[in-house]
């Protein structure tokens, strides 16, 4: 018979081989170098600036990349545990991103960055990122958990907006332009 104590332990077991059961391999990222830099990020920011005047603007991976990690530096205090964010772009909206993430951060059995891959797309003029995979290393996240991880993510990107947008990616750029 299973007393309280054994019960507790056989539900916590069951959870942890619920969320482990869907993690297969980590995320591949792409080989392209992505370089981050203050003046990348800002050649970005003045690009995302014009694009009311000219209705439209197109990144590259690197100054994507630029952006966030300084974005997220700048507005991020002192125990900020993400050192860059570098993001690969590919036809048809898709996205995979690195966070590369400071030393002592994550267990060594895992590395020091997590990735993130999938789909883009606007949703009442904003962009909002799907996810299909994520994972540390070569652990990959269960299916189950990529929604929580999604809307966190998404309610971040929907305080950016300010103007409708419409956003399409081919290999190595990212085109923004005013939505409807």
């Amino acid at each position: 018979m299973l007393n309280r104590r054994n019960w507790v332990v056989a539900l916590v077991a069951l959870l942890l081989v619920g969320v482990l059961a869907g993690c297969g391999a980590g995320v591949a990222v792409p080989e392209r170098e992505v370089e981050i830099s203050v003046d990348t990020a800002l050649e970005a920011q003045n690009k995302l600036a014009g694009l009311l005047m000219a209705g439209g603007a197109e990144l590259s991976e690197a100054e994507l990349s630029s952006l966030l990690s300084v974005l997220l530096d700048q507005n991020s205090g002192e125990n900020n545990p993400v050192d860059a964010i570098k993001v690969w772009l590919e036809p048809g909206n898709s996205v995979v991103a690195q966070i590369a993430m400071l030393d002592g951060v994550l267990p060594e059995a895992v590395g020091d960055s997590l990735e993130l891959a999938g789909k883009l797309a606007v949703e009442d003029g904003k962009v909002v990122l799907n996810l299909d995979a994520a994972g540390a290393g070569a652990l990959g996240v269960s299916p189950a958990l990529l929604a929580p991880i999604s809307a966190q993510i998404n309610a971040a990107l929907a305080g950016l907006a300010g103007v409708p947008v419409d956003v399409e990616t081919e290999e190595g750029s990212m085109s923004v332009s005013l939505g409807m």
